[in-house]
């Protein structure tokens, strides 16, 4: 009795567990243009709480984050990054050390002159 509840246990459990998976709501172009996707699925899903994660590519180095503190303004997204140890990256190298005693707090939005993805994490 004991084995079949333990076994109905682990089986429920594990076919709860669904891993969350990002989904691609809005790319913008460096010039700040939509590539594809909606502001407004944007907007929607983080007035349902969802997690926001941006990917942001700027050429020679490439970063994903995830969104903190998160403000809509108009048609608009603003976002904060928690704070980071800064980071040098060396495009010639192509390697990134830390930036000793510095801190990085980022900014961005959907008006951020940077090639950006914003997902939302189910």
């Amino acid at each position: 009795m004991k084995k079949r509840l333990l076994l109905l246990l682990a089986v429920t459990l594990l076919s709860t567990h669904v891993e969350a998976k990002p989904h691609l709501l809005y790319h913008q172009s460096k010039e700040a243009k939509q590539v594809w996707g909606s502001l407004e699925d944007l907007i929607q899903a983080i007035r349902e709480g969802k997690t926001i994660r941006i990917y942001m590519n700027l050429g020679f180095v490439e970063h994903l984050m995830d969104a903190g503190f998160i403000s809509i303004i108009g048609d608009n997204v603003y976002a904060q990054i928690d704070g980071i140890q800064a980071q040098r990256p060396d495009p010639k190298a192509n390697t990134i050390t830390l930036r000793p005693y510095a801190r990085h707090v980022g900014f961005y939005s959907t008006l951020s002159p940077y090639e950006m993805k914003w997902y939302a994490v189910d």
